[in-house]
């Protein structure tokens, strides 16, 4: 396969298959990937009915009789604080959840924090569709944002790590596709129920067979090795793995697991650690940037708020509502196109960074096109042809957000966190991710008022990042086990700056192919561990490789 040495410089010493890390795709398998990403479902579908309801006069004339947009300009007219109150109002509870989700998992374990999830939707959906007032319509909102939050925590642990090593950008790539599947849905319904009067509550109650499925599912999935090893139960592990990976011999990775699990603090020590060992800041900032760009480069806000960019293009809101519907089914196509292309012909940084350009591409070429053909006046009406030029653009932007930054992220933010604290980083990203969600959601109405078709060059600008970013600052985690990252991250010639000297070199001689035994592997697990519980800078050995 012929690759870009800039961008994709992978790393065969340290591939899954030289460490003898063996697994079938079993039907099991390929059942706990479908609904562990199912998550990812009721998510998208919440954000597809969600942009739609203030659409709808009957949702209106029953909880914001007053409401009106500023009309002194089309890019105004959906300029409202009860608008952006609705749809933000699911993030505050959603930070609150992530801390509490970091407990339960440690306690209970992932597949449990699954069925949370469901439970808290249904609760929440319940309250929506009964309230008669503003008041009750967002406390079943905020309540949807609990499981939201125990959702966005636990699907990217428990697929990354019941996912074998060459499979794992697909497994957990593979849940945006349930994402981009509930968007559409959520678009679709609004669509479909869009002339009944009781239309609002139809939309919503459809996330409550959502919810049960993904309670009922989770009866039936098995807690992950990395889960069980951090317990104490190894045993349990093993038939976990054996089960996960369709063979008996395990041992290899099952030993890999348990050397990484030597350094398995609570979730106060995780976060110690992060302030105090700058080795584990890179993974706290590569999280932190991922999660930025995954939203200020534009998806959420198209997809919140499409049927009123739609509407300021003159489109009726019956149209409107099916545009943004076909926005929704070219974020499924998208997924499918990057799916086929990561780790097939594509690796990880090489799908991030065509994501990034295709991206800025596509939306400076929407910004001219509101520039030059969109009057910011009153009433304005643009041709057909501009308007359709505009949604061929946006549903191109679609695809290569969701096959190119969508899928590489989430297959890389789920890679570079060492064990010992991903108690800490996942948090710390989730609130990261869902606090900027609130100020995006919020304020992109207002932005759009403010910046009228700059607001398109303001998300290319994060397009261009995310293109400098791929290139010179994400390392290549392609085929490479999670516990062995650490290794890439120690050797990149940027993050190296972060890591003791002794590490930085032992990294590097074992990409080139130098390695260590077994028992140097324990050595340096159970030293690391005492550097973990120490201040002092106890010079780490050879890393937990094995050959």
């Amino acid at each position: 396969m012929a690759e870009s040495k800039v961008l994709t410089r992978t790393h065969t010493a340290l591939s899954a298959s030289n460490l003898g890390f063996d697994y079938k795709v079993t039907w099991y398998l390929l059942y706990c990937t479908l609904f562990g990403g199912f998550l990812h479902f009721t998510a998208g579908y919440d954000i597809g009915v969600a942009g739609g309801l203030f659409s709808k006069k009957s949702f209106l004339a029953r909880f914001y009789p007053n409401f009106q947009g500023r009309s002194e300009s089309p890019y105004c007219q959906y300029t409202s604080s009860d608008l952006a109150i609705y749809s933000f109002l699911i993030y505050p509870p959603a930070i609150i959840s992530t801390f509490l989700c970091a407990w339960w998992i440690r306690r209970f374990g992932r597949p449990t924090a699954i069925a949370v999830c469901g439970i808290f939707n249904i609760i929440g959906a319940v309250v929506q569709i009964t309230a008669h007032s503003s008041s009750i319509l967002l406390l079943g909102r905020a309540i949807c944002g609990f499981g939201e939050g125990f959702g966005m925590f636990v699907y990217n642990i428990y697929l990354a790590e019941i996912a074998p090593a060459q499979l794992r950008g697909k497994i957990v790539g593979s849940s945006v596709i349930w994402s981009a599947f509930g968007v559409t849905m959520g678009q679709l319904t609004n669509y479909l129920v869009k002339q009944r009067t009781d239309g609002w509550q139809i939309a919503i109650s459809m996330i409550i067979p959502a919810a049960s499925l993904l309670i009922f599912n989770s009866l039936f999935m098995v807690d992950t090795p990395s889960s069980l090893v951090m317990r104490g139960k190894k045993d349990a592990a093993r038939r976990s793995l054996q089960k996960y990976r369709g063979v008996e011999n395990v041992e290899a990775e099952l030993d890999s697991i348990e050397l990484a699990c030597l350094n398995k603090p609570s979730v106060k020590e995780s976060f110690g650690l992060v302030i105090r060992k700058k080795q584990y800041w890179p993974p706290v900032i590569i999280n932190l940037v991922a999660y930025t760009l995954l939203n200020w480069t534009g998806n959420t806000a198209i997809v919140y708020y499409g049927p009123q960019i739609f509407s300021l293009l003159g489109f009726g809101a019956n149209v409107a509502l099916w545009n943004s519907t076909l926005v929704g089914g070219a974020k499924i196509l998208g997924v499918f196109i990057g799916m086929w292309l990561l780790d097939r012909r594509m690796t990880r940084r090489t799908l991030l960074a065509w994501g990034g350009i295709l991206q800025t591409v596509f939306l400076v070429t929407v910004a001219i096109i509101f520039a030059t053909s969109v009057p910011n006046e009153k009433a304005a009406q643009v041709s057909k042809g501009i308007a359709a030029a505009i949604l061929v653009f946006i549903i191109l932007y679609e695809i290569s957000f969701m096959g190119g930054q969508h899928v590489g992220t989430l297959g890389l933010a789920a890679e570079v966190c060492p064990i010992e604290v991903r108690p800490a980083v996942y948090p710390l990203s989730t609130f990261s991710f869902f606090g900027q969600s609130i100020a995006l959601s919020y304020s992109f109405t207002f932005q759009l008022c403010a910046m009228t078709w700059g607001t398109f060059l303001f998300m290319a600008s994060f397009a261009v990042m995310l293109f400098f970013w791929a290139v010179y600052f994400q390392p290549e985690t392609h085929h490479v086990p999670i516990d062995q990252v650490k290794i890439i991250i120690a050797a990149h010639p940027i993050w190296k700056r972060f890591y003791p000297a002794e590490d930085v070199e032992q990294a590097t001689r074992t990409l080139e192919g130098a390695g260590s035994s077994p028992a140097a592997s324990k050595a340096a697990s159970e030293l690391e561990l005492k550097r973990s519980s120490s201040d002092e800078d106890v010079p780490l050995p050879a890393p937990s490789v094995r050959w």
